[in-house]
């Protein structure tokens, strides 16, 4: 059967990238919200599951880099099984609440979702060569979605029904999604750009070509850039917030807000940029890092608990943060001859990226315990946005790697 001509296979196909799409990150992006109610049930310090954010980058950095090979290996239809079942298996396990299995499966929780970076611009690049924008939308809008509702019901939830539930619910959505992938499997072709891999496709730069590749770095900084103030922000903008008296309901309400203002970027921006001249693709770059440099003025002032300074805060980064991930991920794709190519690219930024992303959190908690509102965090900040605005710039003018 042809999926293409089938209206059943085509929906089939679009709900298993908004659900995968919907998975890359809230299994990381929930947890600092319940990080309270996990210490007291498991009887240690708050501060200790720091490594519960923490772990998650570490895998990314790690097997990133293996995710090409893997899909050269496998090929989509398998690798994708093999992401989703090992992301099922972390997030089964994280819910025998005791410190090792919180770890260990957050472990196989990063390895699945590194995987799973790396597989989706690759995918959308093999399956859908001709709507690589529409589709690149689609599973973006729906990894910033799944942020924004999770943040928006897990205090409710935890409240009625207790926080062991929103562990449930992260469960629940994996194993939905793999038998979504399991039932579609059997009618698709195991195909590249619309055809079945040749010989050319392994001539793509290998991976160690691919890291001598200067432009590749470029894609490197941004994405690298970009995930390191999106975690630090998401795992200790809460606490900064609650050191300045921001109440628990707005924080969150706060925090969602930061997923939503992405959701306009990922819809318009990855159609948007396969249509627009260079010169405007520079303006959105530019914008993304004034708007980035704004925000990061704002934290030298932060001395106060009123929800609208925490709410343009909010905004500010998440337009910047969301602007510069949504064009990077769009761009591995634009940039490469092929999906192989896309995947080398995709594994070699993000492994290096997720190396600076991993950094982000330690070193922030570390100046935030010596001084939560001191200026050092912020010139960082200030000199990261910088870096990923160049970088940004740099890409936009190269045809290919």
């Amino acid at each position: 059967m042809n999926w293409r001509k089938s209206k059943m296979g085509i929906f089939a196909m679009v709900l298993v990238v908004i659900l995968v799409g919907s998975m890359m990150r809230t299994p990381i992006t929930t947890i600092p919200l319940i990080l309270g109610n996990l210490a007291q049930s498991l009887r240690v310090a708050q501060g200790s599951l720091g490594i519960l954010t923490t772990v998650p980058l570490v895998m990314f950095m790690v097997f990133s880099n293996f995710a090409s090979q893997i899909l050269k290996r496998m090929g989509f239809k398998r690798s994708l099984l093999l992401a989703l079942a090992i992301l099922v298996l972390g997030s089964a396990l994280r819910m025998v609440v005791t410190m090792p299995t919180m770890i260990g499966g957050t472990i196989l929780i990063g390895v699945a979702i590194a995987y799973l970076n790396v597989f989706m611009p690759s995918f959308v690049a093999a399956y859908f060569p001709q709507r690589i924008g529409l589709y690149t939308t689609l599973y973006t809008f729906s990894m910033m979605m799944g942020s924004a509702i999770f943040n928006l019901i897990t205090a409710p939830i935890v409240k009625l029904t207790g926080w062991w539930t929103m562990l449930l619910i992260l469960t629940v959505v994996p194993v939905l999604t793999l038998l979504t992938w399991g039932l579609i499997v059997p009618h698709l072709p195991e195909e590249m750009d619309g055809r079945v891999p040749t010989p050319t496709d392994n001539q793509a730069p290998t991976k160690t070509v691919i890291w001598q590749n200067k432009r590749a770095w470029c894609f490197l900084l941004v994405f690298g850039c970009q995930s390191v103030m999106m975690y630090t922000f998401t795992a200790w903008m809460p606490s900064l917030m609650a050191y300045h008296h921001v109440g628990s309901g707005i924080i969150g309400a706060i925090m969602a807000c930061f997923s939503l203002i992405g959701l306009p970027v990922s819809v318009f921006l990855p159609q948007t940029l396969t249509r627009v001249s260079r010169q405007t693709q520079v303006g959105l770059i530019l914008s993304a890092g004034i708007v980035g440099l704004g925000a990061a003025g704002m934290l030298f002032v932060q001395n106060t608990a009123a929800t609208w300074f925490w709410l343009i805060e909010a905004l500010l980064i998440g337009y910047s943060v969301n602007l510069f991930f949504v064009f990077v991920m769009t761009m591995f794709a634009m940039k490469t001859a092929s999906p192989y190519q896309t995947a080398q690219l995709s594994g070699m930024s993000q492994a290096g990226g997720y190396l600076i992303a991993a950094l982000g959190p330690v070193l922030y908690g570390m100046a935030f315990s010596a001084n939560p509102v001191g200026s050092a965090q912020n010139m960082v900040y200030l000199a990261i946005v910088l870096v990923a605005t160049v970088a940004g710039l740099a890409v936009v003018k190269m045809d290919q790697i």
